[in-house]
């Protein structure tokens, strides 16, 4: 093992990861519930107190996290930093600087718009959930359970934390972090299996967050349904790169499609799953994909530091199966075979590969690239809309080209011109559509998520004056109130430029304070006419 990995605490089994008792499940969550009510994390300082606690604890424990990546994934130590830690870090950066600009609640305008609504202020706040549980995956251990952590607790909520027991060191290496570093009162952490996570779900939580597979994000919504909550699904799906015959360089766009295959050896939701490539230039691009391996790997990536592992047996074997039954023909990458005693696979990649292939019957989650080739750009927009919306769609093209793709598909996110480096953008959403998943995250967007957009509006009592008030309720009948209809149209839902058929009504929108100015002679008529429902009284 490299040096650089040696676990200063000691070898930790799978068996060895503490799962939490059953029994002690409800408990933690009501212990959480009743810190939220009691306002614990109502106060933005503490909020940012916390996450600089969890800052540094995740710098005193950096070394443990990232051996403990590499016990459970044979992550390399760059690629444990840019994809997972530095990831984190950087997270929890953004929102030290601007979480206070972006919890402060947003105004919008209201009497120059509706001049019912003069006097009026009005606000949207940022409030809390409550008690939200995230429920983390095993292929990006640290990163996909503390990126939506952070926000969750920048908005103020309480977090039950579940990491993935398949990778066990990282779960147990989280878990003793947070325990050290954070309040209780804010965080705590579940650990276990399928019988555990179960138990937890038939908590009341008023967040749900998953991220893995569809069967399972089916379970999370069904729980987040039978309590009326909210529910975010981070799933997957087979996400495409698309390189058209006009693309304008092969070399980048070789490395870039492989780089995205191989890094945590396939395991990532957002790797190019299958490869479409124009017949014209397949023959170019193959070649080059095979130098792009080598290039990162050389011709025995089992012995390079940087190439991964496959999770388990289970999801070694899935791959050995795919790949014994597809109909297409394999093409000599490197001079490895297969080792589940290590759990290595090889970097694989298949050609003439057809749409109802094995290779193309779910998503892959390995190193494995089946490619295949069309003829006509809308062949290949064919073939990915047939199929469910993916969580990622690339495509290396030139501009036309690639935005009559973007434009003719759907999908979680797209690139042009590169594979998932997207995902370093960490100002913009992160998130499926269909069955690729629900909702989004990431900077300010978690936050959101994990908010309440509260509209609070704030009306003078002595305005209107209370016969004009008298223009939203009955009696409407009658002439003395037909005052009320035509009033209430202009002061409340004025015909706006679109609305107005003619050329003068329309005029009228262009001069400044219009919608006061075209209620004035109805407010005088209302207050001549006017009488109020409710009189005072003299005593």
């Amino acid at each position: 093992m490299d040096k650089e990995h040696t676990l200063v605490s000691g070898e930790l089994d799978k068996s060895e990861l503490r799962y939490t008792p059953v029994e002690a499940i409800s408990g933690t969550v009501s212990a959480l519930r009743e810190s939220f009510a009691r306002g614990t994390m109502r106060d933005i300082s503490f909020r940012k107190q916390q996450l600089r606690a969890l800052l540094k604890g995740l710098r005193e424990d950096k070394k443990a996290l990232l051996d403990a990546l590499y016990h459970d994934l044979h992550k390399s130590h760059a690629e444990s930093l840019y994809a997972e830690y530095d990831s984190v870090e950087y997270e929890i950066g953004q929102y030290l600087d601007n979480l206070d600009k972006w919890a402060k609640p947003s105004h919008n305008p209201l009497a120059s718009v509706q001049p019912a609504l003069l006097l009026s202020k009005s606000e949207v706040r940022k409030e809390p959930l409550g008690v939200v549980v995230i429920i983390g995956a095993w292929n990006y251990p640290l990163r996909l359970v503390m990126l939506p952590t952070i926000g969750a607790i920048a908005a103020g909520n309480t977090v039950v934390l579940k990491p993935s027991e398949l990778a066990p060191h990282t779960a147990q290496a989280l878990q003793n972090m947070i325990t050290r570093c954070m309040d209780s009162s804010v965080i705590r952490v579940v650990q276990g299996g399928v019988k555990e996570s179960t138990e937890l779900l038939k908590e009341k939580f008023d967040h749900y967050f998953y991220t893995g597979s569809g069967s399972v994000g089916r379970i999370v919504a069904r729980a987040a349904a039978d309590n009326l909550a909210g529910v975010t699904l981070e799933l997957g799906g087979k996400s495409p790169a698309i390189v058209h015959a006009d693309v304008s360089d092969l070399v980048p766009t070789a490395f870039r499609i492989m780089w995205s295959k191989l890094a945590n050896s396939g395991q990532t939701c957002v790797a190019t799953d299958y490869l479409l490539i124009h017949r014209s230039i397949k023959d170019k691009l193959v070649p080059l994909l095979v130098e792009a391996v080598a290039g990162m790997y050389g011709k025995s990536p089992k012995e390079s530091p940087d190439y991964g592992r496959i999770i388990n047996s289970r999801h070694w074997n899935r791959l050995m199966d795919a790949l014994n039954a597809t109909e297409g023909t394999q093409i000599a990458v490197t001079d490895d075979l297969p080792d589940e005693g290590d759990l290595y696979f090889p970097p694989t990649i298949v050609d003439g590969v057809r749409p109802g292939d094995s290779l193309m019957k779910d998503e892959l989650f390995g190193p494995i690239l089946p490619i295949i080739t069309y003829d006509t750009l809308e062949e290949a927009i064919s073939l990915v809309n047939s199929r469910d919306q993916p969580l990622a769609l690339y495509v290396f093209a030139k501009s036309d080209s690639a935005e009559a793709v973007v434009t003719r598909t759907r999908s979680g996110s797209a690139t042009v011109n590169d594979t998932m480096f997207i995902l370093a953008s960490m100002s913009n959403p992160f998130g499926g559509v269909g069955p690729s998943g629900v909702g989004r995250y990431q900077g300010k967007h978690t936050l959101d998520t994990f908010s309440h957009h509260r509209h609070v509006m704030k009306r003078p009592i002595w305005f209107p004056t209370p016969g004009v008030d008298t223009i939203r309720g009955p009696p409407f009948a009658g002439k003395e109130n037909s005052w009320k209809l035509d009033l209430s149209r202009q002061m409340v839902y004025p015909s706006l430029w679109s609305l107005r058929d003619s050329v003068l009504g329309k005029l009228v929108t262009l001069i400044p304070f219009w919608r006061s100015l075209v209620i004035i002679p109805g407010f005088v008529r209302a207050l001549v006419q006017s009488k109020p429902v409710v009189r005072r009284r003299k005593d």
